[in-house]
């Protein structure tokens, strides 16, 4: 399983899962993070805080990335499912998706 599998779970046909989730989490950790460093050094010129707040900042960090992670996870489920499907009916036979995609839209 390479990271381009579990960065994008529906090109090998698998669902959303936990390394998937633990990727998410960690990169969202890493922006905040880096956001931070950026804002205190480049903008206030005070790098020497970063390393002071980490007691209240990667705390928060954590909570925002596990909810945002938890969230995304939760919506990416159901998309990986009808993306697979998707890719499924149109890997069959385009001419047969097509039929099948304007038998199901209404007024055609």
């Amino acid at each position: 399983m390479s990271l381009r599998d579990i960065a994008f779970p529906y090109r090998a046909k698998r669902n959303f899962g936990a390394a998937s989730f633990a990727l998410v989490f960690l990169m969202l950790i890493l922006e905040i993070e880096l956001l931070v460093a950026i804002a205190l050094g480049v903008v206030a010129h005070r790098l020497d805080l970063f390393r002071d707040l980490q007691t209240v900042v990667l705390p928060g960090a954590v909570l925002i990335s596990l909810a945002t992670s938890t969230v995304f996870a939760w919506r990416a489920r159901s998309w990986t499912k009808s993306r697979i499907a998707g890719l499924a009916d149109y890997g069959s036979a385009s001419a047969g998706y097509a039929e099948r995609l304007a038998k199901s839209r209404p007024g055609s």
